[in-house]
């Protein structure tokens, strides 16, 4: 049986008043690597109104990348979809379907800072109704013949859209989460669950896909997870350390400061030393390190997709070249045939 499927996540991220362009123009060359290395998908990553970095947004992103991307899949990781207009999010996501051919995956999930729902004006207790709401109304639009529908976004009465995307019945959906109520409604949909290993320890990860797995078993669907991990491989273990603390430290101090894990049980709180937080969530070391650490988190989760991170920002890029360098040369080689 074959493998998980690997992806790149970018890091769309960028210091304050770093030159946004030229970073970019770095994660198109990243993108390139990973194309011509057997990759199959790279994704872009959704915040509004980070004051701690320049935050591009993922569909302009993914758009531009359309031509840099051969047969690789794009797709959102993730989509806020209790925050944008689904009415304008759906004809906007069947449009970059329609530009990549077919290719489009959308990662979507319900968001947690309290500026992002402020200020597109959606009450803290009603974003889960919205969340569900709008995705409703996403896939009616892209589906259904005549659509009517009555909510908080608006109104539509007996409309015929004509803007579909490629896929049908439409571009696949994974729903994003790491609570308990997150991972049950999600089996409940059928839909594929992606983790974000970094939010969690190791141990947390694996009950949760345990757990989804159960859930999906009630409803008597065999679970998909996949799985974005935040991975770099140095020269060694104590390079590798070196190379991205500041990065890494820095990245998790704005999560810290949006609150991010307030989501989480306390024992999953980002408010730890960075050589404890890393040990469970990062995958950094030498390529034997990574190699055992990616194939234990394959065989515990089962992940059909694996989606790596390998920046974060203020981490030069030639760092990252390296790591990519390293990853496709010593790691993923070794881990072909690795399942759960």
């Amino acid at each position: 049986m074959d493998g998980p499927a690997y992806g790149l996540v970018l890091c769309s991220q960028f210091l304050p008043g770093d030159d946004a362009t030229a970073r970019f123009a770095e994660q198109v060359e990243q993108v390139h690597h990973a194309r011509d290395h057997g990759f199959a998908s790279v994704w872009a990553t959704q915040h509004y109104l980070a004051e701690e970095v320049q935050y591009l947004h993922p569909l302009a992103v993914l758009g531009r990348l359309v031509p840099e991307t051969g047969d690789m899949r794009i797709g959102t990781a993730i989509t806020l979809m209790a925050l944008a207009h689904p009415v304008d999010l759906a004809e906007q996501l069947a449009t970059l379907d329609i530009l990549s051919g077919g290719r489009l995956v959308v990662g979507a999930g319900l968001g947690y800072r309290d500026a992002e729902f402020d200020a597109f004006g959606v009450p803290r207790d009603r974003r889960l109704r919205r969340f569900r709401e709008n995705l409703d109304l996403v896939r009616k639009l892209w589906t259904e013949e005549q659509v009517t529908f009555a909510g908080d976004a608006g109104r539509i009465d007996g409309l015929r859209p004509q803007l579909r995307p490629v896929q049908r019945p439409h571009p696949p959906i994974w729903l994003a989460g790491h609570t308990d109520s997150a991972l049950t409604r999600t089996a409940a949909t059928g839909l594929p669950w992606i983790a974000a290993a970094a939010h969690v320890d190791a141990d947390y990860l694996r009950a949760q896909a345990a757990f989804f797995r159960a859930r999906c078993a009630e409803h008597g669907r065999d679970a998909e997870i996949n799985v974005l991990q935040e991975v770099y491989v140095g020269a060694s273990d104590e390079q590798a350390v070196e190379d991205v603390r500041d990065a890494l430290a820095m990245k998790y101090a704005t999560y810290r400061s949006w609150g991010q894990d307030r989501i989480l049980p306390d024992s999953q709180s980002f408010d730890r030393e960075f050589d404890e937080l890393r040990r469970g969530r990062f995958i950094l070391g030498g390529p034997q390190t990574c190699r055992d650490r990616l194939a234990e988190l394959i065989t515990t989760t089962g992940a059909a997709h694996v989606l790596l991170r390998p920046q974060w920002p203020g981490l030069p890029h030639e760092r990252v070249m390296g790591s990519l360098q390293r990853l496709t040369d010593e790691v993923l080689p070794a881990l072909a045939g690795v399942t759960a």
